[in-house]
């Protein structure tokens, strides 16, 4: 028995550093293209409406990638979390949820999408009419509570926010709206971004839609963008990551062979020293009576 222990020790020593590099392998993110690129992709996260040329729009793996992961169809709504110029085209960081929590993630070409109207697109129409906020905030400090506007006249309430802690209130600028009412915006309110409130009329929920949101329009970039090449510029370029997702796919198949060989030996070795019931007797002299 002893034996048999020490021969399955050996086995899964000698395997050991093949999971181990393997593991290495699958879980170092900087082999992704993030990784490989993070310091030329721009932070974005605005909502878009699919307008591919086909009536749908490809998510591929990386960009400029020749495979697709699966496809969108046109007037579906998509939430793109970061963008990239790559060898020429710009393209959309997609990540959606399958089901039971299940998430993935792959790359959109931004010129088949449409930019859905926000509080950036907002800000773009309005910009020069925002200003300083100087007032004290006494409607909300009377009510304690304010409804969220996605922007001023929006139609779009996103709820009520209540036991407001009104003595750290503060609006990054102001607008005034046709009526006169002065509208505040917050980058970051109780776990909300990016939201609105009525200065002059908190609780109004019914405050008409003046100004809603036109159709989706073709994104203009407002950052600039590093280009990504194709020849990887002082990163790993396309071929050599490609070369180390092959010796990855390699690696796998070997650890499946060392696994298998692993349980046939163990069998083996189980079959060859592990005998119960056999009693082994030093002393097979007589019992005196």
């Amino acid at each position: 028995m002893k034996k048999f222990v020490f021969m399955v020790f050996v086995v899964i020593f000698i395997l050991t550093p093949a999971f181990v590099a393997f593991a290495d392998a699958i879980i170092n993110p900087e082999l992704s293209f993030y990784g490989k690129h993070k310091d030329k992709i721009v932070y974005l996260s605005r909502g878009f409406s699919v307008n591919g040329p086909d009536g749908y729009a490809y998510v591929r793996e990386e960009p400029g990638a020749r495979s697709e992961k699966t496809k969108v169809n046109n007037g579906e709504e998509v939430y793109i979390e970061y963008t990239c110029l790559y060898d020429g085209d710009y393209w959309g960081y997609y990540l959606w949820n399958w089901g039971n929590d299940y998430w993935n993630s792959g790359w959109i070409r931004m010129d088949e999408l449409l930019v859905l109207y926000d509080f950036i697109s907002f800000e773009e129409d309005h910009i020069y009419e925002f200003y300083y906020y100087t007032g004290d905030y006494a409607e909300i400090k009377e009510t304690r509570s304010a409804i969220a506007w996605s922007w001023p006249g929006s139609g779009d309430a996103l709820g009520t926010f209540e036991d407001l802690d009104t003595e750290h209130f503060y609006t990054y600028h102001a607008w005034k709206d046709g009526l006169d009412r002065e509208w505040g915006f917050f980058g970051y309110w109780y776990g909300q971004r990016n939201i609105w409130f009525c200065l002059s009329d908190p609780m109004n929920s019914d405050i008409f839609a003046f100004n809603p949101a036109p159709a989706p329009s073709a994104w203009v970039p407002g950052t600039a963008h590093k280009e990504i090449t194709m020849s990887g510029d002082s990163e790993l370029s396309d071929s050599a990551y490609e070369e180390i997702r092959e010796s990855d796919n390699s690696m796998l198949w070997i650890i499946i062979v060392l696994v298998a060989a692993l349980v046939i030996i163990t069998a083996v070795l189980i079959r060859v020293f592990w005998k119960p019931g056999k009693q082994k007797s030093e002393d097979t002299s007589p019992v005196e009576r």
